[in-house]
């Protein structure tokens, strides 16, 4: 057998015993192949959804320095602000300069899970902890941060909010 066989079997294997482990415990989930890449996406609310809901898919790589660069995943960003003229991603993790714009982040990221609060800022709803007029409160383990709301965008934050869904 040769090494593509090889993989291939191997990966049919893996395949079929997430199967069985996900049946037996009960558990609601699609397998998907992640957008043609050759790796499965695996989602836990057990309904099809746009590839772009998928974490696995849409990484981003980001420069994050003069000679470093780094993949991100949507589910790190907690949210993205703009400072200096470059967005900022506040990550679970850490924080990352990017010289991308505001404008990029929203045409590439979910408008589901990913909305402003502010023209200076992106949050991603799965973080936030606390809503007001003037203050998201997004938390991540012990972090937590204040991000700024306008008059004129916190009505459909909210809205966003309250209609957020994130095991959709």
């Amino acid at each position: 057998m040769d090494s593509t066989a090889s993989n291939v079997a191997e990966k049919e294997k893996i395949k079929a015993k997430l199967i069985e482990l996900m049946e037996q415990n009960n558990i609601a989930y699609s397998l998907l192949e992640c957008c043609g890449e050759d790796r499965l996406c695996v989602d836990f609310s057990g309904k099809e959804n746009d590839c772009k809901r998928h974490f696995c898919k849409s990484g981003f790589i980001v420069q994050t320095g003069t000679n470093t660069v780094r993949k991100i995943y949507p589910h790190e960003i907690l949210y993205i602000a703009i400072e200096n003229r470059k967005s900022v991603l506040y990550l679970t993790d850490t924080e990352i300069k990017t010289n991308y714009s505001l404008e990029y982040w929203k045409r590439n990221l979910d408008e589901k899970i990913f909305v402003q609060p502010h023209s200076s800022y992106i949050v991603n709803l799965s973080y936030v902890s606390e809503l007001t007029k003037d203050i998201v409160k997004v938390s991540s383990g012990k972090k937590e941060y204040r991000v700024y709301t306008s008059q004129r965008k916190i009505g459909a934050f909210r809205k966003a909010l309250l209609t957020f869904d994130k095991y959709k």
